[in-house]
């Protein structure tokens, strides 16, 4: 089934909006050496520029499932992209840093409001079969177009300064409202959630407390307001995270955190964005105040790091799946420390090179973080709490962001208070090394519990098991050799073929079959492969089993983008609700459609070179365009066997009843 005209605008308009929301949260860092200059502020006050915006995040995420329940899709979207335009044009306005961030407030709330919406809907309006695409392009469009965002914004604020940057978002946002008016529908019906009022009290109120008293404390001159802050803020969400073990139905379900792998992945994940998203802010100070470069070479130096690190999320993916998440979070751990250290080495002069190879490596290593952790965490948990989880993450990594920031800036900035006699870049420069150490000293932690907690399940290795050569004939020498379609050839003078080795009773279904029909074929021949014909024997598609699994396994995943903010797309069907769909769906909706065959008449090396380079188990044989059979890994094996058997001169036979022998003494 495909997608109406309707849909197909609805997700288009939609994956705008994702990536216009993305790119605001990467454009901002080059210009806060601008805005410092321009308003006559500190490190630590341009910061809430950062660490503001997270914390509305952190807020507003877990309202989500809330707002969606009691809005239609069409409103939400409109309405925070509505707000997020409203906070774009009051940021470009901006004359003083108080209204700046209030607009970046806006800017978050719309964020907020309306990214956990557009990502669940964008992955449901797609037939299950296509979500895989679906959630591809999304991971595209948040991984690297993003990538640009900090060099663009440089080029802007160099040749127009930074009020600019802001009008050209806000004039983005303004056309994707026009084209949601006139193009955009309702989508879908969605649960309604109650919403605890004291709750959201205690969150609202205990959060932004705990970060002004972590903010201010290397500034202010009142330091018993200060720690009544940060005390406040404590207690507040504490009472919070009590409160939430009491509800029936909490915000945040806190007890998914009894889960050691999750609670450990979480950790990890939050220290990863704490750092990530400081350096984000320190980074371009440095490279501008410091080094006296301009904001285009600090967009610049982030590009080569936000590339490697949206190709390293899908690289780090793939290995997960082969070797599980301890190795490769462990490199990730160990590079992002020695990339970590390389900045703490930097100098008052050091070259821009040096920085961006220091990024790179930062950003690679923490997609070989944070990409297996993160499945590895949520696997660990039951499927009926997996939302809450993501809901809780979600928050958790936005806080550590705000959090991080804040406590970054701030030891930097008490730092530059010792030495109260050096110039002015002097200062920034002691600011910007101790805040590089401390970026190093989060990852090193985050290492730590690597190292101690990350462990893999162990795997029970299969037991070999012997087949015997049963298609062989007695007294076979070296120069005969049966195939697996019973036809005896001369092996020293003849070519061995495709024909030879091939099965030409292999399963085969017509295009008109339903994926119920391919499970029955599945388990009577258990094959791992079933090609797909049309009634006049030409290949069609191919249906594997791990079209079967991928189409019944939970499609949860999630996207990082170069600021790291973590989107989670989260798939709630059940799995018997999925088989239902399934049995009755035509095989052709799960089946690959470009596939590769092979001539009976080919040389059988280049089948094996096929199967080799190519990774697949089973290729469908064809002659004169006509499908006659199939050759997999396991028919070469079965071959390759009866042909040793024949030059050790043993009969298959003999081989049979001497496996069987050795099957019964064991």
């Amino acid at each position: 089934m495909g997608l109406s005209k309707s849909h197909i605008r609805m997700v288009a308009i939609m994956i705008i909006g994702v990536l216009l929301a993305v790119l605001n949260q990467t454009l901002l860092s080059p210009a806060f050496p601008a805005i410092m200059a321009e308003f006559q502020i500190d490190t630590t006050t341009v910061q809430w520029l950062a660490s503001g915006y997270s914390l509305v995040e952190a807020v507003i995420i877990p309202l989500s499932a809330f707002l969606i329940g009691r809005l239609s899709t069409r409103r939400l979207f409109i309405g925070g992209m509505a707000t997020f335009t409203v906070g774009s044009a009051l940021a470009s306005w901006a004359p003083s840093f108080g209204v700046l961030l209030a607009g970046r407030i806006l800017q978050a709330l719309g964020t907020g409001a309306m990214m956990p919406m557009v990502t669940t809907v964008i992955m449901l309006v797609f037939p299950r079969e296509k979500r895989g695409t679906a959630m591809g392009m999304i991971g595209l469009i948040i991984g690297f177009a993003p990538a640009v965002g900090p060099a663009v914004s440089g080029l802007i604020i160099d040749s127009f300064g930074w009020h600019i940057l802001f009008g050209v978002i806000a004039g983005l946002a303004c056309v994707i409202l026009l084209l949601a008016a006139f193009g955009l529908k309702d989508y879908g019906s969605f649960e309604r959630v109650p919403l605890d009022g004291m709750s959201l009290a205690l969150s609202s109120i205990g959060l932004p407390i705990l970060l002004c008293g972590l903010s201010t404390f290397a500034s202010s001159t009142n330091y018993v307001l200060t720690a009544a802050m940060i005390i406040a803020g404590i207690v507040l969400l504490a009472l919070f995270v009590r409160r939430q073990n009491k509800l029936e139905h909490p915000m945040l379900r806190m007890n998914v955190l009894s889960s050691k792998r999750f609670a450990t992945a979480v950790g990890v994940i939050a220290l990863m964005q704490a750092a990530l998203v400081s350096m984000s802010v320190t980074l371009p100070l440095y490279i501008q105040s410091v080094l006296g470069q301009t904001a285009t070479v600090s967009g610049l130096v982030t590009l080569p790091g936000a590339v490697a690190g949206a190709i390293m999320a899908i690289v780090a993916g793939r290995i997960f799946d082969r070797s599980g998440a301890r190795k490769i979070a462990l490199c990730g751990g160990i590079l992002t420390v020695c990339a970590g250290i390389g900045l703490c080495l930097l100098g008052a002069e050091s070259s821009v090179i040096l920085i961006t190879v220091a990024n790179l490596g930062i950003m690679v290593g923490v997609q070989l973080v944070i990409t297996p952790l993160n499945t590895w965490g949520i696997n660990s948990l039951d499927n009926s709490v997996v939302q809450h989880a993501n809901g809780l993450s979600q928050t958790l990594n936005q806080m550590a962001g705000s959090f991080g920031t804040a406590l970054v800036v701030s030891l930097g900035s008490v730092s530059a208070s010792f030495v109260s006699d050096a110039s002015p870049t002097q200062k920034l420069f002691v600011s910007d090394h101790v805040a590089f150490i401390t970026v190093t000293v989060l990852f090193a932690i985050g290492l730590s519990l690597i190292i101690f907690r990350v462990r893999d399940k162990r795997r029970e290795g299969a037991q070999p098991q012997t087949r015997s050569c049963v298609g062989a004939s007695e007294g076979s020498s070296i120069d005969k050799a049966t195939s697996t379609n019973g036809a005896t050839q001369d092996v020293s003078s003849q070519t061995i073929t495709v024909a030879d080795a091939m099965d030409v009773n292999a399963p085969v279904l017509y295009d008109d079959a339903t994926v119920g029909d391919a499970l029955k074929v599945f388990a009577a021949s258990e094959t791992s492969g079933i090609t797909i014909s049309d009634h006049d024997g030409t290949v069609i598609g191919f249906v594997s089993d791990g079209d079967i699994m991928g189409y019944l396994g939970k499609i949860d995943a999630s996207f990082i983008d170069p600021s790291l903010n973590i989107y989670v797309l989260f798939d709630d069907d059940d799995l018997r609700s999925r088989l239902t769909t399934l049995l009755a769906l035509n095989v052709m909706k799960v089946a690959t459609k470009k596939v590769i065959t092979i001539e009976q008449s080919v040389p059988l090396d280049t089948a094996c070179h096929v199967l080799a380079q190519r990774r697949i188990k089973k290729l469908p044989v064809v002659h004169e365009g006509a499908l006659v059979g199939a050759i997999s890994r396991r028919n070469v094996m079965y071959y390759l066997s009866c042909q040793a058997d024949a030059e050790d001169g043993i009969s298959a036979s003999d081989n049979a009843a001497t496996t069987l022998r050795e099957h019964s003494q064991e």
